[in-house]
Protein backbone atom coordinates (compact mmCIF):
# COMPACT_ATOMS: atom_id res chain seq x y z
CA UNK A 1 0.00 0.00 0.00
CA UNK A 2 1.53 2.93 -0.72
CA UNK A 3 2.39 5.68 1.71
CA UNK A 4 0.87 9.32 2.32
CA UNK A 5 3.32 10.81 1.11
CA UNK A 6 3.67 9.31 -1.84
CA UNK A 7 0.11 9.31 -2.16
CA UNK A 8 0.28 13.49 -1.87
CA UNK A 9 3.60 13.89 -4.39
CA UNK A 10 1.86 11.59 -7.03
CA UNK A 11 -1.23 13.74 -6.83
CA UNK A 12 0.43 16.63 -6.64
CA UNK A 13 2.57 15.55 -9.85
CA UNK A 14 -1.03 14.89 -11.13
CA UNK A 15 -2.49 18.27 -10.56
CA UNK A 16 0.88 19.45 -12.42
CA UNK A 17 0.07 18.15 -15.58
CA UNK A 18 -3.18 18.35 -15.91
CA UNK A 19 -2.93 21.78 -15.01
CA UNK A 20 -0.34 22.59 -17.42
CA UNK A 21 -2.70 20.60 -20.27
CA UNK A 22 -5.48 22.88 -19.70
CA UNK A 23 -3.43 25.97 -20.18
CA UNK A 24 -3.85 27.77 -23.42
CA UNK A 25 -1.63 30.56 -23.05
CA UNK A 26 2.34 29.76 -22.59
CA UNK A 27 3.49 32.12 -20.25
CA UNK A 28 0.45 31.61 -18.09
CA UNK A 29 1.43 27.81 -18.29
CA UNK A 30 4.76 28.48 -17.25
CA UNK A 31 4.26 30.42 -14.40
CA UNK A 32 1.33 28.43 -13.14
CA UNK A 33 4.11 24.86 -13.27
CA UNK A 34 6.80 26.98 -11.64
CA UNK A 35 4.53 27.91 -8.82
CA UNK A 36 3.15 24.46 -8.51
CA UNK A 37 6.51 22.95 -8.44
CA UNK A 38 7.85 25.01 -5.81
CA UNK A 39 4.57 23.99 -4.09
CA UNK A 40 5.47 20.57 -4.12
CA UNK A 41 8.40 21.41 -2.96
CA UNK A 42 7.80 22.72 -0.20
CA UNK A 43 5.15 20.34 0.89
CA UNK A 44 7.94 17.65 1.05
CA UNK A 45 9.32 20.14 3.51
CA UNK A 46 6.60 20.73 5.43
CA UNK A 47 5.87 16.93 5.35
CA UNK A 48 8.97 16.21 6.60
CA UNK A 49 8.59 19.02 9.88
CA UNK A 50 4.91 17.56 10.56
CA UNK A 51 6.64 14.28 11.04
CA UNK A 52 9.71 15.17 12.86
CA UNK A 53 6.66 16.89 15.07
CA UNK A 54 4.03 14.08 15.10
CA UNK A 55 7.28 11.81 16.84
CA UNK A 56 7.99 14.62 19.26
CA UNK A 57 4.29 15.30 20.26
CA UNK A 58 4.26 11.42 20.50
CA UNK A 59 7.67 11.50 22.91
CA UNK A 60 6.10 14.04 24.99
CA UNK A 61 2.66 12.33 25.33
CA UNK A 62 4.55 8.64 26.02
CA UNK A 63 7.15 9.62 28.37
CA UNK A 64 5.60 12.87 30.49
CA UNK A 65 8.41 15.01 28.88
CA UNK A 66 8.28 19.09 27.85
CA UNK A 67 8.01 20.52 24.55
CA UNK A 68 11.29 21.55 23.84
CA UNK A 69 12.31 25.43 23.02
CA UNK A 70 15.19 27.48 23.01
CA UNK A 71 16.02 29.28 25.45
CA UNK A 72 17.37 33.30 25.05
CA UNK A 73 18.57 36.03 26.99
CA UNK A 74 15.99 39.25 27.94
CA UNK A 75 15.17 41.58 25.05
CA UNK A 76 15.17 44.68 25.28
CA UNK A 77 12.28 46.82 24.26
CA UNK A 78 10.46 44.45 22.37
CA UNK A 79 8.43 47.07 20.46
CA UNK A 80 11.00 49.12 18.86
CA UNK A 81 9.24 51.66 21.27
CA UNK A 82 5.35 51.47 19.27
CA UNK A 83 7.39 51.41 16.12
CA UNK A 84 6.35 48.00 15.13
CA UNK A 85 2.84 46.55 14.52
CA UNK A 86 1.35 45.09 17.39
CA UNK A 87 -1.98 43.78 19.07
CA UNK A 88 -3.09 43.68 22.77
CA UNK A 89 -2.41 45.78 25.59
CA UNK A 90 1.28 47.47 27.07
CA UNK A 91 0.08 45.89 29.77
CA UNK A 92 -0.53 42.59 29.56
CA UNK A 93 1.87 39.73 31.05
CA UNK A 94 3.15 37.79 28.03
CA UNK A 95 4.63 39.15 24.61
CA UNK A 96 4.92 37.07 21.43
CA UNK A 97 7.37 38.17 18.53
CA UNK A 98 6.28 36.46 15.39
CA UNK A 99 8.49 36.49 12.55
CA UNK A 100 6.94 35.60 9.47
CA UNK A 101 6.74 35.55 5.82
CA UNK A 102 4.11 36.03 3.04
CA UNK A 103 4.43 33.88 0.79
CA UNK A 104 5.37 31.12 3.52
CA UNK A 105 2.94 27.78 3.25
CA UNK A 106 3.95 27.29 6.72
CA UNK A 107 2.69 30.85 7.93
CA UNK A 108 -0.76 30.33 6.37
CA UNK A 109 -1.04 27.63 7.89
CA UNK A 110 -0.49 28.99 11.09
CA UNK A 111 -2.98 31.44 10.13
CA UNK A 112 -5.74 29.71 9.20
CA UNK A 113 -5.35 27.19 11.99
CA UNK A 114 -4.00 28.76 14.84
CA UNK A 115 -4.09 32.71 15.43
CA UNK A 116 -7.52 33.44 14.90
CA UNK A 117 -7.92 31.32 18.74
CA UNK A 118 -4.96 32.53 20.31
CA UNK A 119 -6.26 36.08 19.14
CA UNK A 120 -9.93 35.67 20.58
CA UNK A 121 -8.23 33.79 23.63
CA UNK A 122 -5.01 35.77 24.63
CA UNK A 123 -4.35 38.86 22.77
CA UNK A 124 -7.87 40.60 22.44
CA UNK A 125 -8.66 39.20 26.22
CA UNK A 126 -5.19 41.42 27.14
CA UNK A 127 -3.27 38.61 28.14
CA UNK A 128 -1.04 38.89 25.61
CA UNK A 129 0.99 41.49 23.39
CA UNK A 130 1.45 40.33 19.90
CA UNK A 131 4.30 41.98 17.87
CA UNK A 132 5.01 41.02 13.94
CA UNK A 133 8.24 41.27 12.50
CA UNK A 134 9.23 40.35 8.69
CA UNK A 135 11.32 37.41 8.18
CA UNK A 136 11.26 37.39 4.37
CA UNK A 137 13.02 34.20 2.78
CA UNK A 138 15.05 33.98 0.17
CA UNK A 139 13.47 31.43 -2.41
CA UNK A 140 10.03 33.54 -1.81
CA UNK A 141 10.82 36.24 -4.61
CA UNK A 142 7.53 37.76 -3.71
CA UNK A 143 8.05 37.51 0.07
CA UNK A 144 10.10 40.99 0.62
CA UNK A 145 7.14 42.96 -2.14
CA UNK A 146 4.44 41.35 0.21
CA UNK A 147 6.15 42.68 3.41
CA UNK A 148 7.27 46.29 1.95
CA UNK A 149 3.37 46.32 1.37
CA UNK A 150 2.42 45.23 4.80
CA UNK A 151 4.65 47.55 6.29
CA UNK A 152 3.01 50.40 3.93
CA UNK A 153 -0.48 49.70 5.09
CA UNK A 154 0.90 50.25 8.70
CA UNK A 155 1.93 53.80 7.69
CA UNK A 156 -2.03 54.38 7.64
CA UNK A 157 -3.08 52.22 10.16
CA UNK A 158 -4.33 49.10 8.03
CA UNK A 159 -1.23 46.96 9.01
CA UNK A 160 -3.64 43.76 10.15
CA UNK A 161 -5.98 43.94 7.50
CA UNK A 162 -3.55 44.21 4.81
CA UNK A 163 -1.68 41.32 6.08
CA UNK A 164 -5.10 39.24 6.65
CA UNK A 165 -5.63 39.96 2.60
CA UNK A 166 -1.91 39.08 1.99
CA UNK A 167 -2.31 35.77 2.99
CA UNK A 168 -5.62 35.18 2.03
CA UNK A 169 -4.40 35.48 -1.50
CA UNK A 170 -1.13 34.71 -1.23
CA UNK A 171 -1.16 33.11 -4.52
CA UNK A 172 -1.99 36.63 -5.89
CA UNK A 173 0.99 38.49 -4.73
CA UNK A 174 2.36 41.27 -6.44
CA UNK A 175 1.70 44.81 -7.10
CA UNK A 176 -1.64 44.91 -8.61
CA UNK A 177 -2.96 42.80 -5.26
CA UNK A 178 -1.57 45.21 -3.19
CA UNK A 179 -2.80 48.08 -4.43
CA UNK A 180 -6.54 46.67 -5.10
CA UNK A 181 -6.62 45.79 -1.15
CA UNK A 182 -4.92 49.15 -0.52
CA UNK A 183 -8.12 51.00 -2.42
CA UNK A 184 -10.26 48.04 -0.37
CA UNK A 185 -8.91 49.73 2.80
CA UNK A 186 -9.61 53.40 1.53
CA UNK A 187 -6.03 53.81 1.78
CA UNK A 188 -4.45 57.49 0.75
CA UNK A 189 -3.02 55.92 -2.66
CA UNK A 190 -0.58 58.68 -3.74
CA UNK A 191 1.18 57.81 0.09
CA UNK A 192 0.46 54.41 -0.56
CA UNK A 193 2.57 54.02 -4.13
CA UNK A 194 5.00 56.36 -2.29
CA UNK A 195 5.25 54.33 0.37
CA UNK A 196 6.27 51.04 -2.10
CA UNK A 197 9.33 53.04 -3.32
CA UNK A 198 10.51 53.70 0.11
CA UNK A 199 13.97 52.56 0.52
CA UNK A 200 13.40 53.23 4.57
CA UNK A 201 10.92 50.50 4.77
CA UNK A 202 12.90 47.72 3.09
CA UNK A 203 15.68 49.11 5.55
CA UNK A 204 13.32 48.33 7.88
CA UNK A 205 12.52 44.65 7.06
CA UNK A 206 16.63 44.35 6.70
CA UNK A 207 16.57 45.02 10.20
CA UNK A 208 13.68 42.76 11.07
CA UNK A 209 15.91 39.89 9.51
CA UNK A 210 19.16 40.74 10.92
CA UNK A 211 17.38 40.87 14.01
CA UNK A 212 15.72 37.37 14.06
CA UNK A 213 18.94 35.53 12.75
CA UNK A 214 20.30 37.24 15.94
CA UNK A 215 18.58 35.22 18.30
CA UNK A 216 18.26 32.21 16.26
CA UNK A 217 16.13 32.36 13.65
CA UNK A 218 16.04 30.09 10.27
CA UNK A 219 12.81 29.37 8.96
CA UNK A 220 9.12 30.85 9.19
CA UNK A 221 7.34 30.98 11.20
CA UNK A 222 9.31 31.46 14.05
CA UNK A 223 8.16 33.18 17.62
CA UNK A 224 9.50 34.48 20.95
CA UNK A 225 7.52 33.97 23.77
CA UNK A 226 8.12 35.36 27.51
CA UNK A 227 6.98 37.34 30.11
CA UNK A 228 6.75 41.25 29.52
CA UNK A 229 7.78 43.63 32.40
CA UNK A 230 9.10 46.93 31.96
CA UNK A 231 9.24 46.85 28.21
CA UNK A 232 11.17 43.53 28.64
CA UNK A 233 10.49 40.09 27.18
CA UNK A 234 12.15 38.03 30.05
CA UNK A 235 14.23 35.00 29.40
CA UNK A 236 12.06 34.45 26.11
CA UNK A 237 11.76 31.11 24.60
CA UNK A 238 12.26 30.84 20.66
CA UNK A 239 9.61 28.31 18.99
CA UNK A 240 9.84 27.04 15.38
CA UNK A 241 7.48 25.98 13.59
CA UNK A 242 3.71 26.35 12.67
CA UNK A 243 2.41 24.57 16.18
CA UNK A 244 -0.56 24.28 16.88
CA UNK A 245 -3.00 26.39 19.65
CA UNK A 246 -2.60 23.82 22.47
CA UNK A 247 1.36 24.29 21.90
CA UNK A 248 0.91 27.89 22.37
CA UNK A 249 -1.82 27.66 25.16
CA UNK A 250 0.64 25.31 27.26
CA UNK A 251 3.51 28.17 27.04
CA UNK A 252 1.65 31.10 27.51
CA UNK A 253 -0.20 29.64 30.60
CA UNK A 254 3.27 28.56 32.11
CA UNK A 255 4.51 32.08 31.60
CA UNK A 256 1.01 33.45 33.44
CA UNK A 257 1.08 30.79 36.29
CA UNK A 258 2.09 32.03 39.65
CA UNK A 259 6.16 31.11 40.53
CA UNK A 260 6.59 28.69 43.04
CA UNK A 261 8.51 29.94 46.44
CA UNK A 262 9.60 27.59 49.28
Amino acid sequence: MPSTHSTVIASLSLLLFTTACQQTSDDKQQQELAYLKQEVGQLKQQMAIMSSQVKEMHTIVMKGQKLRYRNLPTQENPDEGGKLPSLGLASANVAIIEFSDFQCPYCKRYMDNTFTKLKSDYIDTGKVKYIARDFPLGFHPKAKGAAIAANCGQKQDAYWPMRDALFKNMRQLGNKLYRDTATQLSLDMTKFTACLEDQAIMSKIKQDINYGASVGVRGTPSFLIGKLENNQLLKPKLLIGAQSYDVFKAAIDALEAPTKTN
